[in-house]
């Protein structure tokens, strides 16, 4: 048994070559290159058992050799994959799962029959060039891939570098990486090649993904507490690249932006402790990641449910089909520009940062005492206060809705917006109903004030239509409906804010206990 830990980024197939030639790599590298061809099979059961436990099974020839290798999922939240291995020489083409040295793997084999069903699922075929580099305190392999994954109908074409650790700190790969963009152009890849052979033999798409509960320890110190929050938002972002990439599902782009809007909250909510430095390369483009997936979720609000609600309530209504068309092709533009947003190399940069001040601890200002000892202590004073601050600037403005203007409108939904994601990362170190019955009441209080900011989206959207046609009438008529609709439904959601804050206030405060 063995611990694979590597960083795996996707290689555009026309630059795999320029990656072979690259200079920037010969000061650390070990010896001279070495090339494999190497064909896999990997296995399963006909209902997908294992996959379903996230395990991989493959056995791969190389030259003669036959070597057999099953997968399991390391249990620590990185930016790596990290995967147990287990790997053993075989003489055939077939797996021996008896030659697994885990009791508790041969429990579950045994338990559910595993070996006497195994059956190809898929297989790959790459060609590797594998050279050791001497990096910092590390000794890393990097293998470049090019290759296909295949199944009985299908093929999918892979090109790719994975840095694997052989010995050292992980923190040298992520260095060597940071050190390598913008010399030589990658993306992230977060999938393995057994998720996308089983990918492509099922069928499936992938779904988008909500955040999961974070589940905290309130005796947990409030600096590691900032860390495994920080993988949890890290984790939803990541678990929506590919809906983006690969589906029309709005909710892709909807939930990699709401995981990075998380990830800024929880910045802010930590902003006293943070080092400089912290704030100009990742908080900043933080913002940047956020604004630049705005466009895309902003014509997806606007087609899927403010036009379609429109369309529902007016059947009849013949200048409809022509903004639905001049909006259905923006929206496609924009959607176009979430997906270059995954793949870009400015995206690619803030993850690498991400990952890189999570693994070394670094984004705090560790050079005062005042800091550090805060960081010490238990989290939940620091919820509580954090909390407290919160509502007080949600009050601020809440206790005299009626009397705001619509900018003032608009901040008071940011400030909601930052109490709830703050109540839903520390809700759990405190009393349970409490917290959900307030979480619920600030959820519709946050909907309501929603509906107002789309109404001033909407307007932005239909002004870039009608310029973009300014001889167009029915574009024009359908503009002007539009606004009736959305100024109605606006006018209604402000005028349910003040009894909204009052249910609000009804609950319980959970954080006083």
């Amino acid at each position: 048994m063995q611990h694979e830990i590597e960083l795996k980024l996707a290689i555009p197939e026309d630059a795999l070559a320029r990656w072979r030639r690259a200079s920037l790599f010969r000061p650390f590298t070990k010896g001279r290159a070495s090339n494999k061809h190497l064909v896999g099979t990997y296995f399963d059961t006909p209902e997908l058992e294992l996959k379903a436990l996230g395990i991989a099974l493959r056995v791969r020839r190389i030259g003669r050799k036959r070597i057999q290798t099953l997968k399991v999922p390391g249990n620590k939240a990185t930016g790596f994959q990290h995967l147990i291995e287990y790997e053993q020489e075989i003489s055939q083409d077939e797996p021996d799962l008896s030659l697994i040295d885990s009791k508790p793997l041969q429990k579950l084999f045994t338990k559910k029959q595993v070996h006497d069903r195994l059956t190809p699922v898929f297989t790959t075929e790459i060609k590797r060039r594998i050279t050791i580099l001497a990096y910092g305190e590390s000794e890393i392999e990097m293998a470049l891939d090019e290759g296909s994954i295949s199944t009985a109908d299908q093929t999918m074409r892979l090109s790719e570098a994975e840095f694997e650790l052989r010995s050292g700190h992980p923190i040298d790969i992520l260095d060597l990486a940071l050190e390598i963009h913008g010399k030589l152009p990658f993306s992230m890849e977060r999938r393995s090649k057994s998720k996308r052979g089983y990918s492509l033999f099922t069928g499936d798409t992938p779904a988008p993904a909500r955040a999961t509960p974070v589940i905290l320890d309130g005796k947990a110190i409030s600096r590691r507490v900032f860390s495994q929050i920080a993988w949890n938002c890290i984790a939803q972002m990541r678990d929506n690249e590919q809906p983006v990439l690969e589906t029309n599902d709005p909710e892709g782009v909807h939930q990699l932006r709401v995981g990075i809007r998380r990830l800024r909250s929880l910045f802010g909510i930590y902003s006293a402790y943070l080092a400089p430095g912290t704030r100009e390369t990742v908080v900043a483009e933080l913002a940047w990641a956020q604004k630049a997936l705005g466009p895309a979720r902003d014509w997806d609000v606007f087609v899927e449910e403010t036009l379609a609600a429109v369309e529902k309530d007016m059947p009849d209504e013949k200048s409809l089909p022509h903004l639905a068309r001049a909006a259905a092709a923006m929206r496609a533009s924009k959607s176009g520009d979430a997906r270059a947003f995954v793949r870009s190399e400015r995206y690619a940069l803030l993850l690498l940062r991400l990952f890189k001040g999570l693994e070394a601890d670094s984004f705090f200002a560790d050079e005062d005492k005042a800091v550090r000892k805060a960081l010490a202590k238990p989290v939940h004073d620091l919820a509580a206060s954090v909390l407290a601050r919160h509502e007080r600037r949600v009050r601020k403005l809440a206790s005299r809705v009626q009397e705001l203007e619509i900018e003032d409108v608009h901040r008071l939904r940011l400030r909601v917006k930052k109490m709830r994601y703050a109540a839903e990362f520390f809700r759990g170190l405190f009393a349970v109903k409490k917290a959900k019955r307030r979480s619920k009441a600030l959820a519709a209080l946050q909907e309501a004030l929603g509906a107002v900011n789309d109404a001033a989206v909407c307007e932005d959207l239909l002004e870039q239509l009608t310029t973009a046609a300014p001889r167009n009438v029915n574009l024009r008529v359908a503009a002007a409906l539009l606004r009736g609709w959305y100024g109605a439904l606006s006018a209604h959601s402000i005028a349910s804010l003040a009894s909204l804050w009052e249910d609000y206030e009804a609950t319980p405060c959970f954080w006083d206990d």
